[in-house]
């Protein structure tokens, strides 16, 4: 459909803006390479000589894309850092940040950011890397506050950190809004999660998980073994119940 009555009625911020989307959706949907300006041009909905009037070049496109990039990356990142919390908290804000506002809301832009780098002049490319190096160290100094105050266990900071990122960056390549069944949030409370505690269950946990197989197993048997499964289980009953009695007598004494 054409658009070009509606484009041309936008101020030029909003013109460039509409460009900018469509320009980072075409790349995101069809790769850089097999897009062209005709592309871009004709699902506006304006001609390629009017592109130019924006734009110089596609190279300059994607270094235009880039740079919006690195703003919703930055966007709300700095201002988390420079809040007083303690450490614990500003990496929960800045994951959670990560995941729903980058990897997720700009999900098509953070696709075309990995996905093209190599599209990149060397001068574009060597400025972009300077500026992921930033975004990593506010990550590392976090983190290093957190060992320091003995929050987070002693680790290697960059190490740690490639680790955060790579989990909240690869989102993108299986997030779809349309089919996930999990909102932003169940995501990134998940990564927090799973960064916090591991994957593995507490001794508690575990003792129980074992404790209830061995139940079930027992419970597979025959009726007799069944029958005996529920003794046992009414003898340690009344066992802890006798037992908290006499602690809550000796308690009033």
């Amino acid at each position: 459909m054409n658009n070009n009555n509606n484009f041309r009625v936008l101020d030029k911020s909003l013109r460039i803006k509409r460009i900018i989307n469509t320009a980072t959706e075409l790349f995101h949907k069809n790769g850089y390479r097999s897009t062209t300006l005709e592309h871009v041009a004709k699902e506006i909905g304006i001609t390629k000589a009017a592109l130019y009037h924006y734009v110089s070049s596609k190279e300059n496109l994607l270094s235009i894309i880039y740079i919006k990039a690195l703003e919703s990356i930055f966007k709300n990142t700095n201002k988390i850092a420079e809040m007083n919390l303690p450490p614990d908290e500003k990496m929960r804000l800045i994951i959670s940040n990560h995941v729903k506002n980058i990897s997720i809301k700009s999900l098509s832009i953070l696709s075309v950011f990995f996905a093209e780098e190599n599209q990149l002049s060397p001068a574009d490319f060597k400025g972009i890397k300077a500026e992921k190096k930033k975004y990593n160290q506010i990550l590392e100094k976090i983190i290093g506050e957190g060992i320091d105050q003995g929050v987070f266990r002693d680790t290697d900071t960059k190490l740690q950190t490639y680790g955060i990122l790579g989990m909240c960056n690869w989102i993108y390549k299986w997030y779809n809004p349309e089919y996930t069944p999990y909102k932003p949030d169940q995501i990134a409370d998940h990564i927090i999660n799973l960064l916090e505690r591991g994957y593995l269950a507490s001794e508690t946990t575990a003792g129980r998980a074992l404790e209830k197989n061995k139940m079930e197993k027992i419970m597979d048997k025959d009726g007799g073994g069944k029958k005996r499964a529920f003794k046992e289980l009414k003898a340690q009953c009344r066992f802890l119940i006798d037992l908290i009695d006499n602690m809550d007598s000796d308690s009033n004494l």
